[in-house]
């Protein structure tokens, strides 16, 4: 049970060579940074050093949703702390992972979890997509390697994307509503153990400003293809810098 609970949680989080390769980071870049503008705009994005998010919804355990309760602290570009409360049957739990610089701790209600190597793997692709979401580390960060997505339709509306990698990562794609800018889907491959890899797909929609920009309130999130999670957000909020002890060992 307690792994399960674990594993099923941790959602809950060919390009030309030459000029062309150029070409298509500067298409990327932007796409990004007309992406910054309609979440807020630069200086307002950069104000943001840290921030904490409540928000509340339901996950698919054993074909069944399961209601929760989370709250995260992140401080980027390597601090991040999640807390996720929910009943499974008649049973309340409590999970809590920290992750502090190259430090990583997991704990189910109160009691330090053993972590497989894909888990610790998964968990540290769910904080660099976060990362990616700020949008700003993406134009700032030269570590980061962009390029084009193939436009798709997201709920219908067509669709820019960029494909982000670089620095040993595994490739995450982002994509923006093409009239308004707005972030709407990401993906990612998570490390599934054995060799084989699990595709993450995330929806954004009703955007609202609270905690200092422009942030979706509800969110979608799919594994292989099969929806494991829907979120709301219920409050968020802006930090000068939060105190080290939010990022010490559960």
């Amino acid at each position: 049970m307690r792994a399960r609970i674990v594993s099923t949680w941790l959602v809950a989080l060919g390009i030309a060579v030459g000029g062309s390769v150029h070409a298509q980071d500067n298409e990327a870049r932007r796409i990004i940074e007309r992406a910054v503008m309609a979440h807020g705009g630069e200086a307002a994005l950069a104000r943001v050093r840290a921030d904490r998010v409540k928000f509340k919804g339901s996950l698919v355990l054993r074909e069944h949703s399961t209601p929760f309760v989370a709250e995260t602290t992140t401080q980027l570009p390597s601090k991040y702390k999640y807390v996720l409360t929910m009943n499974v049957g008649a049973e309340k739990h409590t999970l809590v992972y920290v992750i502090n610089g190259d430090k990583l701790y997991v704990a189910l209600d109160g009691r330090n979890v053993p972590t497989e190597e894909s888990q610790i793997a998964e968990i540290r692709s769910g904080l660099e997509l976060e990362r990616a979401k700020r949008l700003l580390p993406l134009l700032q960060d030269k570590s980061y390697q962009l390029a084009l997505a193939d436009e798709i339709k997201v709920n219908e509306r067509p669709a820019v994307g960029i494909r982000v990698g670089g620095r040993g990562r595994k490739e995450m794609r982002l994509f923006f509503d093409k009239e308004y800018g707005l972030l709407v889907r990401a993906e990612n491959r998570i490390d599934a153990g054995k060799g084989k890899e699990i595709r993450q797909h995330f929806f954004f929609g009703d955007y609202k400003d609270m905690g200092g920009f422009r942030r979706p309130s509800k969110v979608r999130a799919y594994r292989d293809g099969h929806e494991i999670m829907q979120a709301e957000l219920v409050e968020a909020s802006s930090l000068d810098e939060v105190d080290e002890m939010e990022f010490a060992k559960p």
